[in-house]
């Protein structure tokens, strides 16, 4: 038999008050489930604890030497169980994540600013990082998760899918492509590209569904920033081949219009990263939920 905390905690208030229905009314038990926990854990240790008279209970030598190492082990649990109660607390006044500079200086300000309005008293802290760092701090677990285009496939980290977006054409309202009801890839043939640098991946798969890349894919502008493309493709310089979910519902898009391309469609996902599992904590359900509506409202 083992030796359970329960029959500890009935051992110690049982010493302390030399009394069974004291005891027993002490932590809210009958005296007959005191007096079985006493005699269970007697049993376990192999050594009489009391001895037994109408009115009092008299501790023997052995309880004497039981009773500081109960007190001890009972206070260090305790001690666990408020350290872990207060994390659990601090968890859930702050809100840590990573995410891609895209989206950070776009949508993540405005979402914020709803986030906070919603829950006052959770502190938000936002890493603006590069692919490896995004990961890097996720896994350490100075951030809870992160936001980022880009799927990555570490052991520690689980992938969701937040939204799934498209590729579109970001262009000035002026360009003969806002008045095509229906854009193609084919109609980006002679069209000065402002070519978002930092995106790889984005831009591996731009040329795969370019016509003709070799010889048509020649990119006007080489920016890796966001807002320097779109305040670019808002004078009218070129356009901005994005996925959605960066521009939609973003205040830099102004004076600019987002034309989905057809031909093929090209869908892209918008993936939450976070430690396999790690179950979110309340501020974190709250900001993504509030994320995620907005960017499918835009």
């Amino acid at each position: 038999m083992h030796v359970t905390l329960r029959q500890l905690r009935a051992f110690e208030a049982a010493y302390r008050l030399r009394n069974l229905t004291h005891a027993a009314d002490s932590l809210h038990m009958t005296q007959s489930a005191m007096s079985a926990l006493i005699k269970q854990l007697e049993d376990s240790l192999g050594m009489q604890l009391f001895e037994r008279t109408p009115r009092v209970l008299k501790p023997t030598p052995a309880a004497d030497d039981a009773y500081p190492q109960s007190v001890e082990i009972l206070s260090r649990v305790g001690t666990l169980q408020a350290g872990m109660k207060d994390r659990a607390k601090g968890a859930e006044t702050l809100l840590s994540f990573s995410c891609v500079p895209s989206l950070a200086s776009t949508v993540i300000p405005t979402v914020l600013n709803q986030f906070r309005k919603a829950m006052p008293g959770v502190r938000p802290v936002v890493f603006d990082d590069g692919d490896a760092a995004l990961m890097e701090r996720v896994c350490s677990g100075e951030c809870e998760f992160s936001v980022s285009t880009f799927e990555q496939d570490p052991e520690a980290l689980a992938q969701i899918p937040l939204v799934v977006g498209y590729l579109g054409v970001a262009c000035a309202k002026s360009s003969p492509l806002a008045r095509l009801k229906r854009v193609t890839w084919a109609d980006l043939v002679g069209q000065p590209i402002i070519h978002l640098s930092k995106g790889s991946s984005l831009q591996q798969q731009i040329r795969e569904y370019f016509p003709d890349a070799t010889r048509s894919y020649k990119p006007a502008f080489e920016i890796g920033f966001i807002h320097t493309a779109l305040a670019l493709a808002a004078e009218g310089l070129g356009v901005v081949i994005v996925q959605s979910f960066l521009v939609e519902g973003n205040p830099h898009m102004k004076g600019l219009m987002l034309k989905k391309l057809y031909d093929p469609i090209a869908e892209k996902s918008l993936i939450i990263q976070t430690r396999k599992g790690h179950e979110m904590t309340r501020p974190a359900q709250v900001f993504l939920g509030m994320l995620r509506d907005h960017l499918t409202r835009a």
